[in-house]
């Protein structure tokens, strides 16, 4: 069964693994979910976006992003990612999907109004639905 209307593509960024196979295990039972795509870091999350999509209709309707990741954090990767062409990343609703309890990272969540929620790990088929129950109100 469906919980929103329409079919939704998911896109989570993710240095774990484990975390990422998780996800796809939750993503890939909730029928509002047409496609999940798994990027293991920052820098290739914004390669997928930038050269992979070639039709509006293909770019991911929700990003889960991680935060604590090598080379390039989920904070580092927003500031590129508002960078790319506004007509690509159009209507993309991101949520932080972490573990940190760290204040900063919770003051720096809320001082972007462009992000949709801060959901802790590990994700669960309730805070999945949860927020795709946010995207489509």
């Amino acid at each position: 069964m469906s919980i929103v209307d329409k079919q939704l593509r998911i896109l989570f960024i993710d240095d774990d693994k484990a975390t990422n196979f998780l996800n796809k295990h939750i993503a890939k039972k909730n029928a509002s979910v047409s496609s999940t795509v798994l990027v293991d870091s920052a820098f290739e999350a914004i390669d997928y976006l930038e050269k992979k999509i070639v039709n509006p209709e293909d770019r991911p309707d929700i990003i889960f992003l991680d935060i604590n990741m090598p080379a390039m954090n989920g904070w580092e990767f927003l500031d590129v990612f508002y960078k790319i062409d506004s007509g690509l990343i159009k209507d993309i609703e991101i949520v932080i999907l972490s573990s940190s309890d760290d204040p900063s990272d919770i003051n720096q969540f809320k001082s972007r109004n462009t992000l949709l929620d801060f959901v802790k790990k590990p994700l669960d088929s309730k805070l999945f639905n949860d927020v795709l129950l946010k995207v489509c109100s």
